[in-house]
């Protein structure tokens, strides 16, 4: 059992990907989430732009 410590109890542990993978799985991450991130940003800066839109136009 003392095998597998590294130091003062630092369990010994292997690693199977490297930054390629990281990057890949940050990027489909982040792929399903733009959808979202858009229709949540856009939809109300789009009504302040009607807004300020319709107050150059109407007075009052």
């Amino acid at each position: 059992m003392n095998n597998l410590m590294l130091g003062e109890g630092i369990p010994a542990v292997k690693i199977d990907y490297d930054l390629a993978d990281v990057a890949t799985s940050t990027g489909n991450w982040t792929q399903s989430l733009w959808l979202a991130a858009a229709f949540a940003i856009g939809i109300p800066l789009a009504f302040f732009i009607i807004r300020n839109l319709k107050s150059i136009f109407v007075s009052g």
